[in-house]
């Protein structure tokens, strides 16, 4: 689905006039059904009894290796930022989109305030206003407010030319993206794992969730244990929440390095629920490499996973 919708909206960007009414509320349409995604998926995560059950007993573990995670995924992928982005291949880049990016940064503050918000909100509501049967209907709206913002970051793609300017500067180099992040991942939950006693496999396994927390914590549950699948679970969903809470403030001092950074923190999540965000803070130019990035990401978890478990 959202591939569906983010192909579609590329292809009505490209044909559609510049001056087109749609492209001009595009932006109105995408932050409108962001804090809607947001809000909704707060409702989520109160709504259900069994996450705020265990926030008491493995939130704090959880919460640790959600940071390490984001944290080693940032730091990887800066400590090779000047061997795959030369500083000419980042200043080229930039210069194509950097009135845009310069003019997001201001908002940055803005949006974060928003975000938490929304985030509370959501979780108030699920937690206090809505009981376990009235689950049935968050989805749908998690669903549909996701496809109409990937369908207007599609938009956006097709009618900036300079996106696709920017895909051919960078080239191959964008694919090292998802595999230093992974390294990254991976080695933020291994030193979370010693400081928690667990082992290398079982830390590894929660890491390569890389937010992808429904997959993740059910291939754990089902081949390991209840336990370290409900601490993958939360591990993850902390890692997605995080990210979304605090990659606008970030963006004000990663992208002083290197704004392809701003991937880093969101995993897997950077091809759907994330997107937007980075699109938000980053600018346009990020959108392909943070989709490809959440694309290889989630295609590594069912494999990862099961491998580590194994060790």
């Amino acid at each position: 689905m959202i591939i569906l919708f983010l192909i579609t909206g590329i292809f009505i960007g490209i044909i559609l006039n510049e001056k087109s009414y749609l492209l001009k509320i595009s932006n109105y349409i995408s932050n409108i059904s962001l804090l809607i995604l947001i809000v909704a998926m707060g409702m989520n995560l109160g709504n259900d009894k069994k996450i705020i059950e265990n926030l008491t007993s493995i939130g704090f573990q959880a919460v640790i290796f959600a940071i390490m995670s984001i944290i080693f995924s940032i730091l990887v992928l800066k400590l090779f930022n000047r061997i795959l982005f030369s500083k000419d291949l980042i200043n080229k880049s930039e210069a194509i989109n950097k009135d845009k990016i310069n003019s997001e940064d201001k908002n940055n503050y803005k949006m974060t305030m928003y975000i938490f918000i929304s985030v509370f909100l959501g979780i108030i509501i699920g937690y206090y206003l809505l009981e376990t049967r009235h689950q049935y209907f968050i989805d749908p709206i998690i669903n549909y407010s996701l496809a109409i913002l990937v369908f207007a970051i599609g938009l956006d793609i097709g009618s900036n030319k300079s996106v696709f300017k920017n895909f051919k500067i960078l080239g191959f180099k964008i694919i090292f993206i998802p595999i230093l992040v992974a390294i990254g991942s991976l080695l933020g939950s291994i030193l979370s794992g010693l400081f928690f006693g667990l082992t290398l496999g079982e830390s590894a396994a929660i890491g390569s969730g890389f937010g992808w927390y429904s997959l993740s914590s059910i291939l754990i549950s089902n081949l390991h244990s209840i336990e370290l699948g409900s601490l993958a679970f939360l591990t993850n969903i902390f890692r997605e929440i995080l990210t979304i809470l605090f990659l606008p403030i970030l963006a004000r001092y990663l992208n002083k390095f290197n704004k392809f950074l701003l991937i880093a923190p969101g995993g897997a999540t950077t091809m759907d629920v994330t997107l937007p965000l980075i699109k938000e803070v980053g600018g346009d130019s990020l959108v392909i490499p943070a989709f490809l990035n959440g694309l290889v990401l989630s295609a590594l978890v069912p494999f990862l996973v099961p491998l580590f478990l194994k060790i």
